[in-house]
């Protein structure tokens, strides 16, 4: 059997089964696919935080400073406490000017008997009604003893008037180191006041 010589010749089959000469070319839907690109190395490019990052970060951010104002105020004596009490209470109040002036505060003891007693003013130009001194006794670690609301001499107090307390702390043994008074109204609102008492 001879073998036929030449070059070889690719037949294609139509539709219709005959054979048709030319280069063979895959269908389209077999047409290999093309290789993807290997990723090249670089960074993650990482999603902008959202609104819940930013208030975690805010709500954080608020309990460290709570944490350390609660510090604070557990570190601070008793007393510095109370005189920071007042001051906001008169920044609160400072377009209010004051209504009382305090005269004078000193104590005494007279055999068992501790006394503490005040004069004030009214400078404000209208009537002060229902004043009542609050007087807070510390020990000696600074830590609130007792505190006693006093009644003043006067229900209401003129303009220009002047009305005095006094309080008496039976069996007195050196329990308490200091003391310290405010006054309030008796439906609670503080009255701040101009210390006007001589230096001695």
């Amino acid at each position: 059997m001879k073998k036929a010589k030449g070059p070889l010749v690719l037949l294609n089959l139509d539709k219709s089964g005959q054979a048709s000469e030319g280069p063979q070319t895959p269908p389209a839907d077999r047409a290999p696919q093309q290789a993807r690109p290997a990723p090249t190395p670089g960074f993650e490019i990482l999603e902008k935080p959202g609104v819940l990052w930013d208030l975690g970060r805010a709500a954080l951010i608020l309990a460290g400073l709570l944490v350390a104002l609660g510090f604070t105020v557990v570190v601070l004596p008793q007393p510095a406490i109370d005189r920071l009490a007042r001051n906001l209470e008169a920044r609160h109040q400072r377009e209010q000017p004051d209504a009382i002036a305090l005269l004078y505060l000193g104590d005494d003891r007279t055999g068992s008997d501790f006394r503490v007693r005040g004069v004030v003013r009214n400078i404000s130009p209208d009537p002060v009604e229902q004043l009542d001194a609050t007087v807070r006794f510390y020990a000696h670690d600074n830590s609130i003893l007792e505190t006693t609301v006093v009644r003043l001499s006067k229900e209401t107090i003129d303009p220009g008037g002047i009305a005095q307390f006094e309080l008496v702390y039976p069996n007195y043994r050196n329990e308490f180191g200091s003391y310290s008074v405010e006054f309030k109204l008796r439906q609670g609102k503080i009255i701040s006041y101009q210390d006007m008492r001589e230096t001695r």
